[in-house]
């Protein structure tokens, strides 16, 4: 075989993989903007329950069609601190069981079914919703497509791997070694981890599996081999996510690894014993479906790959806590280790998270939120206290604090810049819009507040003093904007459309008690019932709470206008 035709080959082979994974990142992200919001409120409601987790992984990847790209969401989750490496384990668990549902997909879709005899007519049906302005419509369309490209790809795939010559290297190294011999089958599950680290989807490592063995070029033994390489291959993606994320989330990555490497381990010993289970069960399904014997071969490979991903869930989800220790044990905790989280949108190559990264920013967003209510929480203390010593560590925990919030600020604003450019529903659009808005107001408060630490500090130097009646007035101010930030937090928190009544009672009361105050302030200043200066700084504190509670109040009316 001269060069030209060898690279002809290969760029074919790479051309039908191609042409898959496009469907299926078309069908992911349709899919995400079918069920994007419902998925939020479901994922938000995590607990550590270990079922449910197992569960919700299994959803998690059922949407993404991606174990990869479910696992580096659940590194994400425990890097942003939204769960813990206990949960995180039963949702990688869940994830790889999750995995298994495209691979039954594609057998009997792509062999026992002639899914070309409707793939045209049903391009034909949905091209016209496509073009439609309803967004629901558009990504029903899309997920059809997405289904059609990827079996398409299949067919491609299936039409171009029998012409590749069968003396090609590998394959010829396959077939002189004894089938069942360590050798061969350790260098099999090499081979299942090189290609999907090459094409970052364990799927479509699998349909090439599954191509492979229905054209007789491997044994059952060498495909089964590749499979369990295609488990452990595609934890890379989950440990490269983790390189810029906390110690945490390295731990996570690393436990999807053990979890994978440990399953490859325990069926070493009973091998032989799984390929004739297999074998049997096999021709009980086929004497039953009375199906084609070309169904055989993928059947095989779903059985193998679904009885490995469940039969090592089901033994290693009784070893969450020893997997979680063994993970410190490799990652030793540092002294003072920091529970730092580094907010970033991880696209995988098959399928983009982008819908499901809004759980991830609503809880960075509380997080912010929280920091500027507690800046505000140090003003009142800030006003009475007469220690200089106390006075200096609150003066400094606020700057401290302002400055962490103008950080969050910048890798919010550049975060939801980047979900701007992702593909999402009309409703997440309106959220990610709606969160650019919140983002900045909250900044604000936070930035209010370091004004009125200044205004204080200020007032103090030029030993102002405020009389009895200006400080109950004040005290009462600081309570309705503390009620009214607390609301914003409860908002915030809230996964689904919230009440503005509260707020709005809140705000209404703010603004006729700022209203009130500025008029007693300019009569009490015209009869010289204090100095100017102190009347000075005591209205800015009045004017600059009023505008805290603004701030707040456009933060739960931008969330009630954004579902």
């Amino acid at each position: 075989m001269n060069m030209v035709s060898l690279l002809y080959e290969l760029m074919s082979v790479l051309g039908a993989l191609a042409f898959f994974l496009f469907g299926m990142k078309l069908m992911s992200e349709s899919l995400q903007k079918i069920a994007g919001f419902r998925m939020r409120q479901y994922l938000s409601a995590i607990t550590a329950n270990r079922w449910k987790g197992l569960l919700t992984g299994f959803v998690i990847t059922g949407i993404l069609q991606s174990s990869s790209a479910a696992t580096v969401l659940v590194v994400g989750f425990v890097n942003a601190g939204l769960i813990t490496i206990f949960d995180s384990v039963s949702l990688i668990m869940g994830a790889n069981i999750g995995t298994t549902v495209t691979a039954w997909l594609i057998t009997f879709f792509g062999y026992s079914f002639n899914i070309r005899v409707i793939i045209l007519p049903l391009i034909a049906l949905v091209i016209p919703l496509y073009f439609s302005n309803n967004s629901k419509r558009k990504s029903v369309a899309e997920f059809v497509l997405g289904f059609a490209i990827l079996f398409i790809g299949l067919q491609f795939l299936r039409d171009v791997l029998p012409d590749i010559h069968r003396e090609a290297g590998i394959l010829e190294f396959l077939r002189t070694k004894a089938e069942n011999s360590f050798l061969s089958l350790f260098f099999a599950t090499l081979i299942g981890i090189g290609i999907t680290l090459l094409i970052q989807s364990s799927t479509a490592t699998i349909t090439l599996t599954m191509v492979l063995l229905s054209e007789g070029m491997v044994s059952f033994e060498i495909a089964a081999a590749l499979i369990i390489g295609e488990n452990i291959g595609t934890t890379a993606t989950a440990n490269i996510a983790a390189i810029v994320a906390n110690r945490n989330a390295k731990r996570t990555a690393l436990i999807h690894t053990l979890f994978n490497l440990t399953g490859a381990l325990l069926i070493i010993p009973v091998f032989q014993y799984v390929m004739h289970f297999i074998e049997e069960l096999k021709e009980i399904i086929l004497q039953l479906s009375d199906k084609d014997a070309m169904l055989a071969a993928p059947l095989k490979v779903s059985l193998f790959h679904t009885l490995f991903n469940l039969s090592n869930t089901f033994i290693l989800i009784w070893f969450v806590k020893p997997l979680q220790q063994l993970s410190y044990a490799i990652i030793p905790q540092k002294k003072n280790e920091e529970n730092g989280r580094t907010l970033s949108l991880h696209d995988n190559f098959v399928t983009s998270v982008s819908e499901l990264s809004l759980i991830h920013l609503a809880k960075e967003i509380s997080k912010m939120a929280k920091i500027s209510q507690k800046m505000f929480d140090l003003v009142p203390k800030l006003l009475m206290e007469k220690n200089q010593e106390e006075y200096q560590m609150l003066n400094d925990n606020i700057r401290a604090m302002e400055q962490e919030v103008d950080q969050q600020e910048q890798i919010l604003m550049n975060y939801l810049a980047r979900l701007t450019e992702s593909k999402l529903s009309t409703e997440s659009s309106k959220l990610v819009n709606g969160s650019m808005i919140i983002v900045n107001n909250i900044e604000s408060i936070a930035d209010i507040c370091f004004k009125l630490a200044r205004i204080i500090e200020l007032k103090n130097s030029q030993k102002a003093w405020f009389n009895q009646p200006q400080r109950d007035r004040l005290h009462l101010m600081f309570e309705i904007v503390k009620e009214s930030l607390n609301q914003m937090k409860v908002n915030l928190e809230k996964p689904q459309k919230p009440d503005l009544a509260v707020a709005q009672r809140i705000e209404i009361q703010l603004n006729d008690l700022s209203k009130e105050y500025i008029e007693t302030h300019l009569t009490d200043l015209k009869a010289g019932a204090y100095p100017f200066n102190s009347g000075n700084f005591y209205q800015q504190i009045v004017v600059y709470c009023e505008k805290v509670g603004d701030h707040a109040f456009t933060v739960s009316e931008t969330l009630n206008r954004s579902y």
